[in-house]
């Protein structure tokens, strides 16, 4: 029998979400747990390989139905070897080579990439880039991920490192990085950077209707900034659309570097909705060039949780049919 299903698997630190996808690309089956990343590599590696057999039992499949596992991890890693050289939110995953132990533990064939990367080619082949063959994705939340898709395919560069779009330079000599450079985009328009600069500038006396919630020792989230925002709180509504403003300025420099056709913003910050999407259009338009009208259309995602599943589930059959000898 052929097997026409392959499976999805989106790691992070703190769930796993995993999926089954049939032939058409339809996703059949889902099911989320929880990482468990403190109890280290060999009891979430443990997790995952039972997290497939639950997928393929809960989709009342067989084995021998699939043809494949596509595999989405955070962190630095190797496509081609199948390493997983670090993560920051996984402890003791250190040159993990994840693609032949899973692929030994499954008994299947496993495909390894970024988390980005797969929830970028999911929103690609499923979600808010279907329609055209060159889109690039800003995953905005704790910091800012990406993937890019050229005439079809997914980019990862010749290190394997493409994509870190969070870390293109959006401010020089700017606010420093835990990447060790300055003045990156994540650290301007990412959900955790909005919290972290209005707290900044309660501190040095600026006012704002959050103080209140400062002093009383809370942690102040992206979405009450939002929040304050809508309600009119001038500090929250300078610091939301500076916010806009730098992801508009990351778009123009993708617009002039990649051309592409679609950039689709994903992650918890697109929770917003036209609050985000709105300003950085405007943006983008006040400071694109005038030169030629070859501006992408700025979208948010579609999929939510379910990309990178619907991502790595694809490039896990697109690897098989390149392996073919059919």
């Amino acid at each position: 029998m052929t097997a026409h299903y392959t499976i999805g698997i989106d790691l992070g630190g703190t769930n796993i979400k995993g999926g089954v996808l049939d032939a058409s690309g339809t996703l059949v089956h889902r099911r989320s747990i929880e990482t468990q990343a403190e109890h280290g590599f060999e009891h979430v590696f443990a997790r995952l390989v039972r997290l497939v057999e639950d997928l393929i039992r809960g989709a009342g499949l067989a084995k021998s139905d699939v043809a494949a596992i596509g595999y989405g991890t955070p962190g630095p890693l190797s496509h081609k070897k199948g390493i997983v050289y670090a993560s920051a939110n996984l402890p003791g995953w250190k040159n993990i080579p994840l693609r032949e132990r899973f692929s030994a533990a499954t008994e299947l064939p496993v495909t390894l990439d970024n988390d980005a990367n797969v929830a970028a080619f999911g929103e690609f082949v499923a979600g808010a880039g279907r329609g055209v063959r060159d889109m690039v994705m800003l995953t905005l939340g704790t910091g800012i991920g990406g993937g890019v898709i050229v005439n079809g395919e997914l980019v990862r560069g010749a290190l394997e490192n493409a994509a870190e779009i969070g870390h293109m330079i959006a401010v020089p000599d700017g606010r420093p990085c835990p990447c060790g450079q300055r003045g990156c985009l994540e650290r301007y328009g990412s959900a955790n950077a909005i919290a972290e600069r209005l707290v900044e500038a309660v501190q040095a006396g600026e006012d704002s209707s959050l103080k209140v919630r400062l002093d009383a020792g809370e942690t102040i989230t992206s979405v009450q900034v939002a929040q304050a925002a809508r309600a009119g709180d001038a500090l929250a509504l300078r610091i939301w659309d500076e916010t806009c403003y730098y992801l508009a300025i990351g778009c123009v420099s993708l617009q002039h570097i990649l051309n592409p056709a679609r950039v689709v913003l994903a992650g918890g910050l697109i929770g917003a909705g036209q609050q985000l999407l709105g300003p950085v259009r405007d943006h983008f338009h006040r400071e694109t060039w005038r030169l030629a009208e070859d501006f992408p259309q700025i979208e948010l995602a579609a999929l939510g949780s379910d990309a990178g599943v619907i991502g790595a589930a694809t490039l896990a059959r697109i690897e098989q049919r390149k392996e073919s000898p059919h």
